[in-house]
């Protein structure tokens, strides 16, 4: 009887132990409800008085400043606070252009057919400094923005490659250029040398634009509506005719009109190309040239002689997105035909390059290049060409070092081969800037 009372009060036991603790966790989670209301109560309160302070400083403030207005109204001086000037002359430098400095260096062993070591007295091996350049450029104001490039060259002195003032914005969509710039024509005609894929032009620039395109004048670009492609932009210039490869040279009269059209297609996110077209009209007669046979006198060829030349260039580049900094794939081509008329007729010369460049790591470019070309009024000689194949390490934007091999037939040399190293550096925000 003992044992069975024993085992039924014991779940009794257990049961009213249970409901204890329960009534106790209930007893302090109410306790604690109750402090976290109180704290809140006095949070509200001291809240309440900080506002009531703010309200009644602000109050104050108010009447202070009435009376003071009312004081100064009657007639009472107004005492001005004291106040310390500092001039801001040293944000002045802001106003100052950009300043840069390349400098180009250019070793060549030069191996002609007698392997005398060099081509032509003016063009023989030896580690010249090929030129030194001085680029500034300035924002004038939120409209426009300016452009100077100075080149020296040892033994030829100072040129002034380019110096000229662009608008951009006051014709919606379009730029005007005024003052001596590099004409449109192509794509690397554009461009300074130093900025170049490889040491120097394609042939075809040389012998057909006779060393680019480079005249004073007038460009106004516009970047117009999509027209069967992603983006089209046209560029017209008249400048002077000082070219003596296709125009009067010195002795021009007559301003030349050059156009080109470029189209721009995104193929992908990594790929894109650039077709572009171009043309260029103007004449070679010279006017009030001076007689060489009678100096101080002066002539004038009263027949308009026309020179013509056209052009298209292709442009295809690939650069992985997530890669883009250690991968990319370049071919570019251009080609070009040349039209004057002379006294005793009519001269044409055409010419064309084609080079492709990889990028093997974030500093390492590799590349090949092909030029074919048959210059102005050489139709009986045989044709010129080249190939030539590069190596750049590109250290950083201011400074690349490049390797290069050359072997073709050049105009007054014959066959040549010929082993180039060039450094270049920049000093100054300029940099190397293909544009």
């Amino acid at each position: 009887m003992g044992s069975h009372v024993k085992w039924a009060i014991a779940p009794m036991i257990s049961c009213l132990l249970v409901a204890n603790l329960a009534g106790a966790q209930e007893n302090q989670a109410q306790s604690a409800d109750a402090a976290l209301s109180q704290r809140l109560r006095v949070i509200e309160e001291q809240m309440a008085e900080i506002q009531q302070a703010r309200e009644d400083e602000e109050l104050q403030n108010l009447r202070q400043a009435a009376e003071t207005s009312a004081a100064t109204a009657g007639g009472e001086a107004e005492v001005l606070e004291e106040r310390t000037y500092i001039t801001a002359s040293r944000s002045l430098q802001a106003l100052n252009p950009e300043i840069s400095l390349s400098g180009d260096f250019l070793a060549q062993f030069i191996m002609s057919d007698e392997l005398r070591g060099y081509a032509s007295a003016n063009d023989r091996s030896s580690m010249p400094l090929r030129a030194l350049d001085l680029h500034i450029q300035s924002t004038l104001d939120p409209f426009s923005f300016t452009k100077m490039a100075l080149g020296y060259i040892p033994g030829e002195g100072v040129d002034i490659e380019e110096l000229y003032i662009t608008w951009a914005g006051i014709i919606p969509r379009s730029t005007l250029t005024v003052g001596r710039f590099r004409q449109s024509f192509g794509v690397l005609n554009r461009w300074h040398e130093h900025d170049l894929d490889q040491t120097g032009y394609p042939m075809v620039i040389e012998e057909i634009l006779g060393g680019g395109l480079t005249g004073n004048g007038v460009s106004l670009g516009w970047l117009m509506p999509p027209l069967l492609a992603h983006t089209n932009h046209l560029t017209i210039e008249i400048a002077d005719g000082d070219n003596e490869e296709l125009f009067a040279g010195e002795a021009f009269s007559v301003p030349t009109v050059m156009a080109h059209l470029k189209n721009f297609y995104d193929l992908s996110d990594d790929t894109y190309l650039e077709l572009g077209f171009s043309g260029l009209y103007g004449f070679n007669n010279r006017r009030g040239f001076e007689d060489p046979a009678a100096p101080g006198t002066l002539l004038s060829e009263d027949d308009w002689r026309p020179t013509w030349v056209v052009g298209a260039d292709l442009t295809l580049n690939w650069s992985p997105l997530r890669q883009a900094r250690y991968r990319s794939f370049l071919w570019r081509s251009e080609g070009m035909w040349a039209s004057k008329e002379i006294d005793s007729g009519t001269e044409q010369g055409w010419g064309l390059y084609s080079y492709i460049q990889y990028q093997m790591s974030a500093a390492w470019f590799t590349g090949l290049r092909a030029d074919l070309v048959r210059p102005i009024g050489d139709d009986g000689d045989p044709l010129l060409w080249q190939l030539v194949a590069y190596l750049t390490f590109w250290q950083s934007e201011f400074v690349y070092l490049r390797l290069e091999a050359q072997h073709g037939e050049l105009a007054d040399l014959g066959h040549d081969t010929r082993i180039l190293f060039q450094i270049n550096w920049a000093a100054g925000p300029h940099k190397h800037e293909k544009y």
